[in-house]
């Protein structure tokens, strides 16, 4: 599972619902792909705002 939080005030992460958020998972999902990993299903935004990718080897 590639995952990608959001911003707590003072915490390291980026905002929620920003075109920064969904970057961010597309590089992890593209670093996971290139050691060979693929994703699987849809990319689902939890209740507290993160968003994760499913992945397989």
């Amino acid at each position: 599972m590639v995952t990608v939080g959001t911003r707590i005030d003072g915490n390291q992460g980026v905002m929620e619902d920003s075109e920064e958020l969904v970057a961010a998972l597309d590089a992890k999902v593209k670093n996971a792909i290139r050691l060979g990993w693929r994703p699987v299903g849809d990319v689902v935004t939890g209740p507290d705002g993160r968003m994760s990718q499913a992945m397989v080897r």
